[in-house]
């Protein structure tokens, strides 16, 4: 309040912070075009990713953080080693079946009408065509036994294969470094740090045999020389690398680390800690392949690293869709891919709560996988968070039912109630069609 002439009094006052509710983000089916084999195809991107594909944040024009930790770590590692980049028309399907991974975890994809390659048009192409199974195993067992190759396609869970088909053709040179980098596709749990596509950085290296020990701590003390230079720009983060023995690793795996276990053996993880956990995050993994190369003098030793959770370790960004969004605001805030400490620009999105409750089919086991893919679908990633409340098996019947909550919330906008009581309603009639539920 204001008396006469004197200034405004704000003891005790009550202050309120309006938001206001913009539109929903409308995304309209889109299809790719890629190159399988020997020939073009087209497919219909999964609805969960229409706004996250083609969307060049790798290109030489981008000043997206993930380029700039891209560019100056390829940079970096030149100082050590020969490099040779190989970054473009990196197919997006794979075929077939990946040995060790999980079917859910995986985007599986449906070919435009009449586009499936032939028989013949998949063995011509077959050089060039990716088979994946685990890293240091033989991808074209079941061609050479003669045995029907399954015509599955799916979208790349990891960049692992294409390193896999140079090393097989032996188009690369010992000691000189291969530098592989694009988006990767994974179904995930719903978490601030899980994201179901992220920009992977392979790098594959043959080395003498004997000497993959020093090779391996060498690329991890270039890796550690460039973050400390890239986190001097960024005040408050002080980032720490530390390598950590798999087979030692106490702490629990992040959904990255989990599903590299599953494409094969892994010796390291390689782990970004800054001050507010000190004990790291698992940003990276490194495998050594003895048989990859079926010779007595030769070692391949490759390191995985996600460039989306290493940004937001290096930046201070809490939430991986941050990375992912349109508005102007995020970009502006790195000009010319400086990296700086990120400043939330949506201050107090507000969120809301929602409880699902419902009875899983008899004999089936729930799949929760596909449960927080259809909540990405439905929601256009405006659910932060799935808790499961209660697991209740009904005495006498064996039925069992599952609550859980939904925590649905904005990262760049405000969300209107509205809204969020729409899409749950939608939530619950489509888990009922795709995942057979009975609501309670």
């Amino acid at each position: 309040f204001r008396s006469q002439d004197k200034s405004f009094c704000v003891e005790g006052a009550l202050n309120h912070v309006f938001t206001r509710s913009t539109a929903p983000l409308c995304f309209t089916p889109k299809s790719c075009k890629t190159q399988l084999g020997s020939q073009e195809v087209s497919f219909q991107v999964p609805q969960v990713l229409v706004d996250k594909i083609d969307r060049g944040f790798l290109e030489v024009n981008s000043s997206h953080p993930v380029r700039t930790i891209k560019e100056k770590l390829s940079a970096g590692l030149s100082q050590a080693f020969p490099v040779q980049n190989i970054s473009s028309c990196l197919p997006l399907l794979h075929q077939g079946h990946p040995d060790g991974v999980c079917h859910s975890n995986i985007f599986w994809i449906t070919l435009s009408p009449g586009e499936a390659p032939s028989t013949e048009q998949m063995s011509q192409g077959l050089a060039n065509a990716v088979l994946v199974s685990h890293f240091g195993q033989d991808t074209d067992k079941n061609v050479q036994e003669g045995c029907p190759v399954p015509k599955q396609f799916y979208l790349r869970p990891s960049l692992l294969p294409h390193a896999q088909a140079i090393i097989k053709k032996r188009a690369f040179s010992p000691g000189t470094l291969q530098v592989l980098s694009g988006p990767v596709f994974r179904k995930c749990r719903i978490t601030p740090h899980s994201m179901p596509v992220f920009h992977e950085l392979l790098v594959v290296l043959a080395v003498s045999r004997g000497t993959e020990s020093s090779c391996i701590q060498m690329l991890v003390d270039n890796i550690q020389t460039t973050v400390n230079s890239l986190h001097q720009g960024v005040s408050g983060i002080k980032p720490s690398i530390s390598l950590q023995e798999a087979t030692r690793f106490g702490a629990e795996l992040n959904d990255f680390a989990a599903f590299e276990w599953q494409l094969g053996e892994i010796q390291h993880f390689l782990c970004v800690g800054t001050d507010p956990d000190p004990s790291g995050s698992c940003v990276g993994v490194i495998r050594t392949a003895p048989a990859e190369l079926k010779s007595c003098e030769l070692v391949v030793v490759s390191a995985s690293l996600n460039l989306d959770l290493l940004a937001m370790l290096l930046c201070g960004i809490s939430d991986w869709r941050m990375l992912w969004t349109s508005d102007r605001r995020f970009l502006r805030q790195f000009p010319e891919g400086e990296l700086r400490l990120f400043k939330s620009f949506s201050l107090y999105p507000p969120s809301y709560l929602h409880d699902v409750s419902f009875w899983v089919p008899d004999g089936e086991e729930f799949d929760e996988m596909a449960f927080h893919t259809l909540a990405r679908r439905v929601s256009g990633e405006t659910v932060v968070s799935i808790q499961l409340r209660d697991n209740f098996q009904q005495p006498g019947t064996g039925r069992r039912s599952l609550c859980y909550r939904v925590t649905f919330q904005a990262c760049d906008r405000a969300l209107g109630s509205r809204e969020a009581a729409e899409m749950q309603l939608q939530f619950r009639e489509e888990m009922q069609q795709h995942l057979g539920v009975t609501l309670r």
